[in-house]
């Protein structure tokens, strides 16, 4: 995790398209920690309902849960999940 601080412009990059979802004070929101870029509110880390060693890798499982005020980027596609999708259509 980097932390940013500062007045102006950053740029973000991500697999996939940035969605942006403000939440309002109190209002929660979880996301999969596969697909966070950034935020702006407070988070606690949680395990999913699948269990922390239900998947092949330690941080699958693994999900935030953000409470507002306060902004979260997602991005569109899980680095995991795009890697299992490209490797299984390389030819032969």
């Amino acid at each position: 995790i980097n932390r940013i601080s500062g007045v102006g412009i950053f740029f973000v990059t991500s697999l996939g398209a940035i969605v942006q979802r403000n939440l309002k004070e109190g209002e929660q929101w979880i996301v999969d920690n596969g697909h966070l870029v950034a935020w702006t509110c407070s988070y606690a880390l949680e395990k999913s309902a699948g269990g922390f060693f239900s998947g092949r890798h330690a941080d699958e499982g693994l999900v935030c849960r953000f409470t507002g005020p306060g902004t979260v980027l997602i991005q569109t596609r899980n680095p995991e999940s795009l890697s299992a999708w490209l490797a299984g259509q390389r030819p032969g």
